[in-house]
């Protein structure tokens, strides 16, 4: 099947602003039944330089989503629009072209999106995107009419109560956001409990609870293994029909309720298809970095700028040493950049199976840090932190307001020395989120030891006390899947912290049925 990888056809060799069709004949397009077998879908992209513009062909492995699972992969198209920035040709051959104007370039994109492409006789229409597709510029068609693609859609949930159009096609998103689907969940086996919440803010918002025999269920069909051993994660990020959130681990959940949801976890209503899929979950070893805007702000609060700089210096010697082959160094470094994979087979088999591999990684890093343009620069390691998905207290519940009290917070981590689980006491942690651009959104909490909470492994747990939800202090944030920066390194924790901001949540437009 590496042949249908391999397959790159140009389907236009210049593109101009005045374009207002796009029909392609390409009759050595490898046959359907044979690339939906190899999981592979088309894919589309725009290609943009000054020189040249062209819109190629290609064949990738197609992503898993909730959508895709039940239908035929050659009645898709993946389509990009990444880096494509529309040109004006020359005029004259030696010259470059002018680019055009941000109107000129999304009328281009609406066009083809409301008109369709076709392929060989066959039109694909806009069909959805996820979230994270959105800010990539990519999204699906879909070999169907527009009508038919809307009663698709349609089937898929009830979106008839939402008025915004933004939020409705968020909520679509859903059903297209990336993620493996673990199993089928019957609905008798989930239970919808209440948030805890006041007139202003959900402190619960987006966290439900999962038992740990569906837990363990999940991580045996992800395969989920760390130094050679079942490892169990704390907490799963999900989507399950119309709800959207992460899941912690609950003990005291046995028999028939296997899962339960927060009321704010539902973003609609009466989809049919009961598969669990699981977008990410809870890791060890996830160390902590410091950006651009963390260095900004800390700086603003008071860490000087040689702490920083003494922390620079030492991320790039911990580079060094990884590049070198020093064992701690590398498996710290691969579990930075989130290569758990290759972390894993250092430990079993060795340096030698990860050399080439190791180098290659850390070339990259370096790289990001010089040759990014429009993204973070600065990316420090720090040893004494972690990045971990926010939970809330998991004791906050049928009517008891929790163990944890305001300015309090539990985190149990697992030590990158001999695996096993710490949990941080009675320390100041420093935490937040990312984007971080006010001084406030960086705050400070007391670790303390709650046993109950020991099986919450590598997260945070926050407490559901208090006049606002910790979460929402930090840029305001959520626990739906956010993660979080939490640092237990004295160095970088300022003597005092600013007033967190304001972040008020978006209201529905008001219409007459509402009085």
């Amino acid at each position: 099947m590496s042949e249908f990888r391999s397959f790159v056809k140009t389907l236009q060799h210049r593109v101009s602003p005045e374009d207002v069709k796009w029909e392609y004949s390409v009759p050595d397009i490898p046959v359907s039944h044979l690339t939906n077998k190899a999981g592979l879908i088309k894919c589309v992209s725009m290609i943009s330089s000054i020189y040249q513009q062209q819109i190629t062909l290609r064949f990738a492995a197609a992503p898993s989503n909730r959508v895709i699972r039940n239908d035929v992969l050659d009645r898709f198209i993946l389509l990009s629009f990444a880096d494509f920035k529309l040109q004006w040709p020359a005029l004259i051959a030696s010259e470059a072209s002018t680019p055009a104007t941000g109107r000129e370039n999304g009328d281009w994109i609406t066009r083809m999106l409301v008109s369709g492409l076709t392929i060989n006789g066959v039109t694909y229409n806009f069909f959805g995107h996820s979230n994270s597709q959105l800010k990539s510029r990519s999204c699906f068609l879909y070999a169907a009419s527009k009508e038919e693609i809307s009663i698709k859609v349609e089937a898929m949930g009830d979106f008839s109560k939402l008025k915004s159009v933004g939020k409705k096609a968020k909520r679509i998103g859903l059903l297209f956001s990336s993620a493996d689907i673990a199993l089928d969940l019957p609905p008798d086996r989930c239970q919808d409990i209440d948030d805890v919440a006041t007139k202003q803010y959900i402190f619960t918002d987006g966290c439900g609870l999962i038992s740990i025999q569906l837990a363990q269920h999940l991580a045996q069909k992800r395969n989920i293994v760390f130094r050679n051993r079942r490892y169990l994660p704390s907490v799963y990020q999900i989507r399950y029909r119309g709800y959207k959130g992460v899941l912690t681990l609950d003990p005291t959940l046995r028999g028939q309720i296997q899962v339960q949801f927060r009321a704010s976890m539902r973003k609609f209503k009466d989809s049919p298809d009961y598969s669990l899929a699981v977008v990410d979950y809870s890791k060890p070893y996830a160390f902590g970095s410091l950006n651009d805007e963390i260095v900004v702000l800390l700086h603003t609060l008071g860490i000087s700028q040689e702490t920083l700089l003494a922390k620079q210096t030492r991320h790039l010697t911990f580079l060094q040493d990884a590049q070198k082959g020093n064992f701690q160094a590398a498996f710290a470094f691969l579990c930075y950049i989130d290569r758990t994979d290759v972390a894993e087979q250092l430990l079993l088999d060795g340096l030698d199976s990860v050399h080439v591999t190791l180098k290659s990684l850390v070339k990259q890093e370096y790289d990001r840090m010089v040759n990014k343009r429009n993204e973070q620069r600065c990316r420090i390691s720090i040893p004494k932190s972690r990045l971990l998905f926010g939970v809330c207290d998991p004791t906050a519940k049928d009517g008891f307001t929790g163990r944890l009290k305001e300015g309090e917070c539990f985190i149990r981590i697992t030590k990158d020395g001999d695996g096993r689980p710490h949990t941080i006491i009675n320390t100041e942690v420093l935490v937040t989120r990312n984007p971080c651009l006010h001084p406030g959104d960086l705050q400070k909490f007391r670790a303390v030891d709650v046993p109950e909470f020991s099986h919450l492994v590598d997260c945070i747990v926050f407490t559901t006390q208090g006049k606002r939800p910790s979460a929402d202090l930090m840029s305001g944030g959520d626990l739906d899947g956010d993660k979080f920066f939490v640092s237990w390194d004295s160095d970088i924790i300022p003597r005092t912290i600013a007033e967190p901001a304001q972040y008020p949540g978006g209201k529905e437009l008001i219409t007459h049925t509402n009085f």
